[in-house]
């Protein structure tokens, strides 16, 4: 109820702000597009509102009557009861093909998102410039990620959770059923399309009557360093490159994530994204090539809207072109950072910092309307170092007893085998040196925040105890979720509970031996 509040407030201060952005300024800077969307909102009688549910799924089932290769059916059902709608997009083809997810309506309050896919879908089925793409493609979209929250235009899920930040908790059925199909699917591509909001709180400091964004598509991809360095750099170079030149090629300006914050009494950008409760990060843990779109639109309700949609729909049809062109490149991409994970070569960090630059930052000044540059301070994710390290363990084993922490294991992608008889084995331990929990709930959790030495020891694992190879593909998932003091980790998010006193030992430990168990 706080949260929704709180995001209630935020909301009037934007509208209130957005006042200041005059129909000059709108067309100047972001001028609506001489075209015609054939989605649901762009409707004639749809003269306000966005796509509702009901809507989508009426529009998704007549778009698609009569063509065998595609079929729609449901991953799970919303915390209200709806239906979780795919659609997968697999015409029969002799052709190696790459496999892309795509998924819109994550945040309730984005509706470009939402409707930017079922635009792109209609292309690819009416088009005939583009059903070639289809030869090389198998495409899976998500039109309404969070039926709920989307229905009544509100961030968050039904019970007050921001989906975007529970890709590792799992503590809601939509999330749930979004990654156990992602991670059944296994794609090599995934883009998870947003809008954000482009009159934050802390613009109101710069400048007379404050600034705005100047950008019309951010760019967020993952800089955490567990992700494989080759997913990683071929997310930017291919990717990304090729959408970004897309965008601007099509008028539109274009940049990396950044956000605010205030830290010190000063405003501090942060530019880039690193969490793994965040999908830009977590899916690309799996070894897969993962893009965070956001457009400027939230609480901008039909402002730019037609701009918005076809931006979104302009950066989707890059990727899909892009996976279409650059198969080979993308299979030996992902070949190679599946085998550098089996390798065990790269250590597991287990805390990263940002570098801090004074840099220009791009913005329209609302007092004159004119775009112009101020310096500001940037914490860099782009430019992320690791701060503290582990040596990778040749799995992670876990007492009979975690079944609610490798259940979530499995969802993120994980084989998991068991002890079929009791062994006595070699491990390191996690010794607590220091546990503190938050005395504030997040996302309805008091964080737990832990600092472990680890011990060589020779420890009896009864049956059924739990072993995890890190030998997977899946398995860079692994060390954020396990190491206890990643800040996105089950003993973080008390996935993995307990008293845990200084000198307790951690139900998780860590088998270096090279050698099957």
């Amino acid at each position: 109820m706080k949260k929704t509040i709180v995001y209630i407030i935020i909301s009037i201060m934007t509208v209130y702000q957005t006042l200041g952005q005059s129909r000059a300024m709108e067309e100047k800077f972001f001028p609506e597009p001489n075209i015609e969307i054939p989605t649901p909102a762009f409707q004639k009688a749809k003269w306000k509102g966005f796509t509702k549910y009901k809507e989508m799924v009426k529009y998704v089932n007549d778009l698609t009557k009569g063509i065998d290769y595609i079929t729609i059916d449901h991953i799970g059902e919303s915390q209200k009861g709806k239906k979780i709608i795919r659609i997968r997009i697999n015409k029969p083809s002799d052709q190696k093909k790459i496999k892309v997810w795509m998924q819109g309506g994550l945040h309730g309050n984005e509706p470009a998102s939402t409707e930017g896919v079922l635009y792109l879908l209609h292309t690819l089925i009416n088009d005939q410039n583009y059903i070639h793409l289809l030869d090389r493609l198998d495409i899976i979209i998500l039109p309404m990620a969070n039926a709920d929250g989307y229905n009544v235009q509100n961030r968050l899920s039904a019970n007050g959770i921001d989906l975007n930040r529970d890709f590792m908790k799992l503590s809601t059925p939509e999330t749930n059923a979004i990654r156990t199909a992602f991670s059944t699917f296994s794609p090599q591509v995934a883009i998870d399309f947003h809008e954000y909001n482009p009159y934050r709180a802390h613009f109101s400091y710069f400048g007379e009557k404050g600034i705005t964004t100047y950008y019309d598509a951010f760019f967020l991809y993952s800089n955490n360093l567990n992700v494989n360095s080759v997913i990683r750099s071929t997310t930017k170079d291919l990717l990304v490159a090729n959408a970004k030149k897309t965008l601007r090629k099509n008028g539109r300006n274009v940049s990396d994530y950044s956000s605010t914050k205030m830290q010190k009494g000063h405003i501090h950008f942060n530019q880039g994204g690193s969490s793994a409760r965040s999908t830009s990060t977590n899916f690309a843990l799996n070894n897969c090539l993962s893009v965070l779109m956001e457009i400027r639109g939230v609480n901008l309700e039909r402002i730019s809207f037609k701009r918005r949609v076809q931006t979104t729909y302009l950066a989707g049809m890059s990727y899909l072109k892009t996976a279409y062109e650059n198969g080979d490149k993308i299979r030996e991409a992902i070949k190679k950072a599946n085998q550098l994970t089996a390798d065990l070569e790269e250590s597991v960090v287990i805390k990263q910092e940002k570098g801090t630059i004074k840099t220009d930052y791009t913005c329209i000044d609302l007092a004159t309307e004119e775009k112009k540059t101020i310096q500001v301070v940037m914490t860099d994710g782009l430019q992320m170092k690791a701060k503290s390290t582990r040596e990778r363990p040749f799995a992670y084993i876990l007492l009979p007893n975690e079944e609610k922490a490798i259940q979530k294991l499995e969802v993120l992608g994980c084989k998991v085998e068991k002890l079929s008889t009791p062994k006595t084995l070699q491990v390191e331990s996690y010794e607590v040196e220091r546990n503190t929990v938050s005395i504030v709930k997040w996302e309805n959790i008091y964080l737990r925040k832990l600092k472990t030495k680890t011990s060589k020891i020779s420890k009896e694992f009864p049956e059924g105890s739990y072993v995890v190879y890190l030998t997977q593909e899946h398995a860079n998932v692994l060390p954020p979720a396990l190491e206890p003091e990643n800040d996105n980790s089950f003993f973080t998010f008390r996935v993995i509970d307990g008293n845990f006193k200084e000198g307790s030992e951690l139900p998780v430990y860590r088998y270096m031996i090279k050698q099957k168990i």
